[in-house]
């Protein structure tokens, strides 16, 4: 029985900021750190928009949040939980990036792999939670080379060319597979202007729109008749202050999380009354899948309580020897490249000592 507990970091995208692109060293940080309040087997997972750890059994939400540096109080609005038979579901999900603001990502297969990894280091995992993940990153790389799980429906940009009828000018903030559909269809009637954070990667700007730097974004917004934004970043396009000095544009905050604060002159894909179906039939699909892989991965569990395995009994020892010695192998300081080899040496002994002197006996 696993349990779910997590920030959602877009509640509150400056609260967590300080947390963005550390990586293996926060990971293994706040693992030890956690290590100190549980006493049962868990993984933490942190990615660009959300933190939440995944236990053998229910624990408060402090826990995490101190662990994080983050004041419990200001981060009660971002809490969420997930108990049970939810909580196979949301992995799977979680893992092909559906659940992520970029929808259908695939970078979060590579976070996902990581955090198992370093919860190994930590010592904090365990045989089953190792196995869920491994099983997650394997399901999402199977469902991102079978099918097409990044997509953008043309109802929106439709609905956006509807609103924008006797406007000339309009800048695009973003060069995704959503900017470049709605700068391609708006081309015809509009003058159109996209931004480009990488100004050497012009082939992302369709033929027709000029393309101006990011930086310039306000700039161009202030001699356009409209904005759009489609921008897959986690932090505004636009502050209150921009979208203050941009009274009566329509501006479309086509990004969720929502990229722009709000403003009655803000028109979001909620405000267009569309029917986004490419997404549904994306989230049903890999919702379909996910119910045959939970059934795998509880057909594995039932096998490993009733069929004595080696190698998982191997793996079990070795996590809590490192479990045990986790403390220890921090108070010698040293530095991360020495502590992680020391830590996968001693993970390695462990399961091969076992495993060896398992045949012999």
């Amino acid at each position: 029985m696993f349990f779910i507990t997590g920030l959602d970091f877009t509640c509150a995208v400056n609260l967590f900021s300080h947390l963005q692109n550390r990586g293996r060293s926060l990971l293994i940080q706040c693992g030890r750190k956690i290590m100190k309040n549980i006493r049962f087997p868990f993984v933490l997972i942190v990615t660009c928009d959300r933190a939440e750890i995944i236990a053998e059994h229910e624990f408060p939400p402090e826990v995490l949040e101190r662990a994080l540096s983050v004041n419990p109080i200001a981060a009660r609005k971002c809490r969420y939980s997930i108990k049970e038979d939810d909580v196979l579901f949301h992995v799977f999900l979680l893992s092909t990036g559906i659940l992520s603001p970029l929808f259908g990502e695939d970078t979060i297969q590579g976070q996902l792999a990581e955090s198992a990894e370093c919860s190994r280091l930590v010592g904090s995992s365990s045989p089953a939670l190792d196995k869920l993940l491994n099983m997650a990153v394997a399901f999402s790389k199977r469902m991102h080379s079978s099918y097409k799980l990044r997509v953008f429906d043309e109802s929106i940009a439709e609905a956006v060319m509807k609103k924008l009828v006797g406007k000339r000018r309009v800048l695009v903030v973003g060069t995704g597979e959503a900017a470049r559909m709605i700068a391609e269809k708006l081309l015809p009637e509009h003058d159109v202007v996209m931004t480009l954070r990488d100004t050497t990667k012009t082939f992302l700007v369709p033929p027709g729109v000029r393309a101006v730097d990011y930086e310039s974004r306000m700039d161009e917004a202030i001699i356009s008749d409209a904005v759009v934004s489609a921008s897959s970043g986690l932090y505004h396009t636009f502050s209150e202050d921009d979208v203050r000095k941009l009274a009566g544009k329509i501006i479309f905050d086509l990004v969720t999380p929502p990229d722009i604060p709000p403003s009655e002159s803000v028109v979001r894909v909620k405000d267009l009354g569309v029917r986004e179906e490419k997404k549904e039939n994306v989230v049903s699909l890999v919702s379909s899948a996910a119910e045959k892989e939970i059934c795998s991965y509880k057909e594995w569990q039932e096998r490993s309580r009733t069929i004595p395995d080696m190698k998982v009994m191997a793996e079990s020892v070795a996590l809590e020897t490192m479990r045990r010695l986790s403390g220890p192998i921090a108070s010698l300081k040293l530095d991360d490249e020495c502590e992680e080899a020391l830590r996968c040496a001693i993970l390695d002994s462990v399961r091969k000592s076992y495993i060896a002197k398992s045949f012999q006996k």
